[in-house]
């Protein structure tokens, strides 16, 4: 074989051989080009749960206390039943409340622990400011149970006679000079020749 031959099969194998490199150049993909594996991203159960707001608690907003009951007063008029209010009228007769006054009935000054609070002593007469005797005195006052049982026991001990009714306990003066009728949540008094019916609690008391 001639050396040109030679030279021309060297050739062709050379061109052959780099047509080969160009080929796989194309079809194999260079490093840059391969695409990137997906990073991992966060399953559902993986997330991380929103923290929760703390919830509000609604404050209750403290109401004005309620004022409380205004006490009952007790008149003259009020603590004496309608039966003896006619009575009076018709004699002409008028109140005055002697309960802060020097002289007079003073018939709950007794009782172990004084008179009560709000007590009420009225006195009935054409004129209850003369110094005369054609008067009427009637006292009426609430007493709680602890001091109504003191106050009868006492009265008792002191010779009262005591008779137990449907209203409450009465309480005679042995010779007959007034009586006490307590009736669970006030007292009241009367003096001889009077009846203690004539005196009643003042409309609302309780």
């Amino acid at each position: 074989m001639s050396t040109k031959r030679l030279w021309v099969i060297a050739g062709a194998a050379a061109v052959l051989f780099a047509v080969v490199v160009a080929l796989a150049m194309v079809f194999v993909p260079r490093s840059s080009e391969v695409p990137a594996a997906p990073s991992p991203t966060a399953s559902s159960t993986g997330a991380t749960a929103p923290t929760p707001s703390p919830s509000t608690t609604p404050t209750q907003t403290a109401s004005a206390a309620s004022p409380p009951p205004q006490a009952i007063t007790a008149t003259c008029e009020n603590t004496a039943t309608p039966d003896f209010l006619a009575l009076m009228a018709g004699n002409g007769w008028v109140s005055a409340e002697t309960q802060d006054a020097q002289t007079g009935a003073r018939p709950f000054d007794r009782f172990p622990n004084g008179s009560p609070e709000r007590t009420i002593i009225c006195r009935w007469g054409a004129d209850p400011g003369a110094p005369t005797d054609n008067v009427i005195d009637l006292a009426w006052s609430p007493i709680d149970s602890e001091n109504a049982a003191a106050a009868i026991q006492s009265l008792v001990d002191s010779g009262y006679l005591r008779t137990d009714e449907a209203i409450g306990v009465r309480l005679s003066a042995p010779q007959g000079d007034d009586v006490y009728l307590f009736t669970g949540n006030d007292v009241r008094w009367a003096p001889a020749g009077v009846d203690v019916g004539y005196i009643t609690a003042p409309p609302g008391f309780s």
